[in-house]
């Protein structure tokens, strides 16, 4: 017998307790009477040191460093829910409901959504493949269901939290994950599976239209053996901003990147190469970041008041066109009972708007030591150098990030 008691909400916090709760005692009501339910998820928390240097024209500017408790350091602490039922033979009906959360101070990564990492409903077939509907990783990240680029061409995959991976914090990409999407996943067919994915945009009005930002790809992965090779192509249909046409008269330039790479198992090591063209990319190795950062740097250094950060304008909102190459190497080297994991990448990009040379630089090292089948200790270190310089308004910006952290997963 399932007992079920209503509360009446007294605030914003309650009524996400409350969903909370009636979510896990869905899951387990539904274990009851579905064919397949199971409730899985993983921890992971440790420490981390973290020293960040800027110089503006060869002055420094920001000197800062922590050390802290970090949550999701090698792998996004969740929780989730996943079934299917058998509707007929060969044919199944599936779905898949994934939160992550903070194990540091026990709070949501996003406090607007139940299920922010992955909400999909699936229709899985043996012969057709599985078409899936809702929120969920793109096909170029390793997130969620249907993300397989980033771990089959880096041993960082997108990334660990410190270590960039091949995520935009030093090539040129999206979201990791989309609303409103359609993915297509085939059967596996002598080693080779093709993927395809579009999302609608926004949750409003604007969904299906120009004024939200539509995005698409189409990937392959082929796995024979030791080999796996990998590719990607995808396209973003920036969303109508009248802040943008006020600046340049125009509407955003539509986004492309092309990915290709892949991986070798020797035996005594895995080698993964990865590598990027794009064009018309807003961002690239996070360098809206950092001239975001710097320019408020340079305000404060000046004495002037800075608004709240609500108010401030990015530099996200006027960078539109970065055309340019990433490329990286890794290897994944089994030792002493567990892995050294090593990765080295490299971006070169220009802006056109703005006149500014990119360039990044980033190396990390890392060890995973398996306590048993679902816990695993880790320890890492990373070194980031970003450089950007415009000619247009003549100033160099230089970036030098040193992290090391180590922590502890398991995984249930």
């Amino acid at each position: 017998m399932i007992i079920v008691r209503l509360e009446v909400f007294k605030g914003e916090a309650d009524m996400k307790k409350t969903l909370v709760a009636f979510a896990v005692l869905g899951a387990f009501a539904g274990s009851a009477f579905a064919a397949d339910v199971t409730l899985y998820g993983r921890i992971d928390g440790g420490l981390q040191y973290n020293q960040n240097k800027v110089e503006y024209n060869g002055q420094e500017v920001i000197d800062d460093s922590s050390f802290e408790m970090g949550s999701g350091q090698s792998t996004g602490s969740r929780f989730g829910w996943k079934g299917t039922e058998e509707i007929s033979e060969g044919l199944k009906v599936g779905f898949v409901l994934e939160h992550g959360f903070n194990v540091d101070d026990g709070s949501f990564n996003d406090e607007d959504r139940l299920f922010d990492r992955e909400a999909t409903l699936q229709l899985i077939s043996d012969d057709y493949g599985t078409l899936a509907l809702g929120r969920t990783g793109s096909i170029k990240s390793d997130a969620g269901t249907f993300g397989f680029y980033a771990a089959a061409v880096n041993p960082f995959g997108n990334g660990w939290s410190n270590i960039p991976g091949i995520s935009v914090a030093m090539f040129a990409d999206q979201d990791t994950r989309y609303d409103n999407t359609i993915t297509y996943q085939s059967p596996t067919f002598t080693g080779t599976t093709i993927y395809a994915q579009y999302s609608m945009g926004g949750n409003d009005e604007n969904e299906m239209t120009h004024c939200a930002e539509r995005y698409a790809a189409l990937g392959v992965n082929y796995v024979a053996g030791n080999v796996n090779l990998a590719a990607v192509v995808d396209w973003t249909d920036e969303a109508y901003t009248k802040d943008f046409l006020l600046i340049y008269g125009k509407e955003r330039d539509d986004q492309y990147t092309i990915n290709i790479g892949g991986s070798y198992d020797c035996g005594h090591a895995k080698t993964y190469l990865a590598a990027q063209y794009f064009k018309n990319a807003n961002d690239v190795a996070n360098m809206v970041g950092l001239m975001d950062e710097t320019s408020i740097a340079l305000a404060e250094l000046a004495g002037l008041t800075i608004p709240p950060e609500e108010d401030i304008v990015s530099w996200g909102t006027l960078f539109d066109k970065f055309k340019g190459y990433g490329v990286s190497i890794g290897t994944d080297i089994p030792a002493f009972g567990g892995n050294f994991l090593v990765s080295l990448a490299y971006t070169d990009a220009e802006e056109e708007n703005w006149d500014a040379d990119v360039k990044a630089y980033s190396g990390a090292v890392a060890y995973t030591y398996p306590l048993s089948k679902r816990t695993n200790l880790y320890v890492a270190g990373v070194y980031n150098n970003r450089e950007i310089k415009g000619s247009l308004r003549g100033y160099e910006i230089e970036q030098d990030q040193y992290q090391a952290f180590f922590g502890m997963v398991h995984k249930f």
